[in-house]
């Protein structure tokens, strides 16, 4: 983030890796590349982001449950604190046995943040974007039974 910052002061930017199942934390990319592995079979179980140019961001995990309700799986108990350009911050979690990532939700302070994301036993779905806080985005499922093995996020 600090190198894309320093080239593009005025610019719009994200990084982001994925912590993916069996792998561990991958290396960080930036501004709609692939985190996680795309029909692998691999579930996410955390990502760590951060932001550029956007008025900062949050956001919260919607994980797997052992004792889902509906068949949903659940969020973490609450969103990350709205964390400045330049730091970054992690959902989910990258413990041993932690449950895999179903999707996750994130806002922006200025501009819009889109995602795009491939499911277990699904193909790519498509971008969905979302204005400024205090709206935000959802990328993935509610759905217990299926978890999020890639995404791509622009800003």
């Amino acid at each position: 983030m600090k190198r894309l910052a320093a080239n593009d002061p005025s610019g719009r930017h994200i990084c982001y890796r994925a912590y993916v199942s069996g792998q561990g934390w991958q290396k960080p990319v930036c501004d709609g590349t692939i985190a996680g592995t795309s029909g692998r079979n691999r579930p996410i179980k955390a990502l760590n982001i951060a932001v550029h140019g956007v008025g900062g961001s949050a956001a919260n995990a919607f994980r797997h449950t052992a004792e889902p309700v509906d068949g949903r799986g659940k969020r973490q108990p609450s969103w990350t604190a709205v964390t400045g350009d330049g730091r970054n911050f992690t959902i989910g979690s990258a413990k041993r046995n932690a449950p895999n990532m179903l999707g996750f939700a994130m806002s922006v302070g200025t501009g819009e943040i889109c995602d795009t994301v491939r499911l277990r036993g699904h193909d790519w779905g498509g971008r969905v974007c979302s204005k400024p806080r205090p709206d935000f985005t959802f990328g993935g499922t509610l759905d217990n039974e299926v978890w999020l093995e890639a995404v791509k996020l622009t800003v």
